[in-house]
């Protein structure tokens, strides 16, 4: 089992940055020296919080992050040409010795949509010939492309990814048709972890399975990861009422969004099903769940809006200690 965090670098717009990236830098490299296997960056255009681009943080956090594998999670990828994005994750690839992982979805936010002049539903189509281009571009091969948004003639990528074939992509979907999207054109299926729904992790995760199947693709030995919401404390109590204010404020700014409002009227829900505040002996139990489910890369955002960075550090110190050594 390998465990990530999620580099969460959104923040309010009247407060300090700069602070805020030299605290987030901080945790990443405690995470590094604590052993954690991966860490990754977000992406929103014209945020209700100031959202620093994921590409540019990367870039910061190859030099603090060892042996850890570095991501997005997610990249809104119709917003971008694939010819960008191969070349941006190819020299990516090779600055960071081949740990690079591009993780990609399909964007939900109108206001975002709407910035790039993008047809919503036009996006996933986008979503599928931008992964055909890129991983055609990675081959190193020249490309003509007769596509339907990105036509290219003769093209071909200046800087080739050291690792063979490009950096693995994981896709992010939720919905039915958009897993088995995921299973097809995908090296993982970025599963969310927050749906009240108990029965969707199970259902999808059949689905996806299914779809690789279908295609000629393995279901073994493949990276299967899921993305969390954790705090850890000596007692769930003790969590409970340290991360719970932080996370209903963090809730509440996503919330501000149509497509997200449900997150707000459900938080209940949410916290019921979803958010993993505990104990180690109870995180074991929950995260034991999701490993039985088939999970084996677990990510997880360790804080939210307000929660001072010592604390977010004193949890994963703890988690590391204690509920490392239950899968590893």
């Amino acid at each position: 089992m390998k465990f990530g965090i999620m580099a969460s670098h959104q923040y309010p717009h009247d407060e300090s940055l700069r602070e805020h990236l030299d605290a987030l830098f901080g945790t990443v490299e405690t995470a590094a020296e604590l052993g954690y296997d991966s860490v990754w960056t977000i992406n929103h255009f014209q945020s209700n919080l100031a959202t620093p681009q994921p590409i540019s943080m990367i870039g910061s956090l190859i030099p603090r992050t060892g042996t850890m594998t570095i991501g997005t999670g997610i990249l809104l990828l119709p917003m971008f040409h694939p010819v960008h994005i191969a070349e941006e994750f190819a020299t990516l690839d090779q600055l960071s010795g081949g740990r690079v992982v591009l993780g990609v979805g399909a964007g939900y936010r109108e206001n975002e949509l709407a910035a790039f002049g993008i047809d919503p539903d036009s996006r996933f189509r986008r979503l599928d010939e931008s992964l055909q281009v890129i991983r055609r571009l990675w081959s190193g091969e020249s490309v003509d492309h007769d596509g339907e948004f990105y036509p290219l003639t003769d093209a071909r990528i200046g800087v080739a990814p050291l690792t063979p074939g490009g950096p693995p992509i994981w896709v992010g979907a939720g919905g039915k048709i958009a897993v088995r999207r995921a299973a097809r054109l995908g090296d993982a299926w970025y599963a969310p972890g927050n749906s009240p729904n108990p029965t969707f992790l199970p259902k999808h995760l059949a689905l996806y399975d299914e779809e690789r199947k279908r295609v000629g693709l393995p279901t073994e030995g493949i990276e299967r990861p899921i993305g969390l919401e954790v705090y850890c404390a000596p007692t769930t109590q003790q969590a409970i009422d340290q991360g719970l204010p932080h996370a209903r404020r963090e809730y509440a700014t996503y919330a501000e969004y149509p497509a997200l409002r449900w997150q707000k009227e459900r938080f209940d829900e949410l916290v019921a099903n979803t958010l993993l505040l505990g104990s180690p002996d109870d995180l074991i139990k929950r995260i034991g769940e999701l490993r039985d489910l088939g999970f084996n890369h677990i990510i997880f955002r360790p804080g939210w809006l307000g929660m001072p960075p010592e604390m977010v550090r004193e949890s994963l110190r703890l988690f590391a200690t204690e509920v490392f050594p239950a899968f590893r």
